[in-house]
């Protein structure tokens, strides 16, 4: 199957590692040398794919990025317009570290995350010192929604505003079960380590509440199988447009 870019918005290639059973949160697995040596595959095929934009939600950011940094708020009367902030210099940065961020929980320090220029995904809702702080110390940020976020728009966004054609989407399991949900997926590769988690009630690769559900189950296209070091399979898949 060709690969072909959405004409408004970034190709998107989900990139996740999962246990057999299908979890992807490694807080479960032991801290053996074994498990960690699993583990850092994952940034070995981040590299290798060599996409300078990558996208998260909230709960990932915060817990392995910004280590539960609470929000900052400027003090003071601030007033400011719902219009997508783009800092100087960031449409012309090479790497994005992009978060979704509907309600503002994240706290921001400063403008970039190891070297990547910062953009985060925001509602109208959010409080107005918020965006004060932002602004001052240089991180982007979007509006893509009234109350919830409307992933197709901040897409669409990204590609107007930042010229971000390839995005890497890496989680967690209920924003890769949105962008599902939405058909905004066009390739997944699955890094299939050889353990079982065998918790219950723990995030999958995707996940989407039955109430949001658009559809049945979507079909995928294998376009590659590699056999990894340490017996992890890099499967990849190709996402036919709904």
């Amino acid at each position: 199957m060709k690969k072909t870019s959405p004409p408004d918005r970034p190709y998107v290639i989900c990139l996740m590692m999962t246990s057999v059973d299908g979890k992807i949160l490694s807080e479960h697995w032991n801290k053996s040398p074994r498990v960690k040596a699993l583990l850092s595959t994952f940034e070995q095929t981040h590299d290798k794919l060599g996409i300078g934009a990558w996208i998260v939600g909230r709960t990932t950011m915060e817990k392995d990025f910004t280590d539960f940094a609470a929000p900052v708020l400027k003090k003071g009367h601030q007033q400011v317009d719902r219009q997508d902030f783009v800092a100087a210099g960031a449409a012309q940065a090479k790497s994005f570290a992009i978060a979704v961020d509907g309600h503002a929980k994240l706290g921001w320090k400063q403008a970039t995350m190891q070297g990547d220029q910062v953009i985060t995904i925001l509602t109208e809702g959010v409080p107005d010192a918020y965006l004060a702080h932002l602004q001052d110390i240089g991180v982007s940020y979007l509006f893509a929604g009234a109350t919830e976020v409307d992933l197709p728009v901040a897409l669409r966004k990204l590609r107007a505003l930042f010229g971000i054609e390839k995005l890497l989407l890496e989680g967690g399991g209920h924003l890769n079960g949105s962008f599902l949900n939405e058909g905004l997926i066009d390739e997944l590769h699955q890094l299939l380590l050889p353990l079982a988690d065998g918790t219950a009630n723990t995030a999958t690769l995707f996940d989407t509440e039955p109430a949001a559900k658009k559809a049945g189950a979507t079909l995928l296209k294998l376009a590659a199988v590699k056999h990894l070091a340490d017996d992890v399979v890099h499967l990849t898949y190709h996402i036919a447009p709904n």
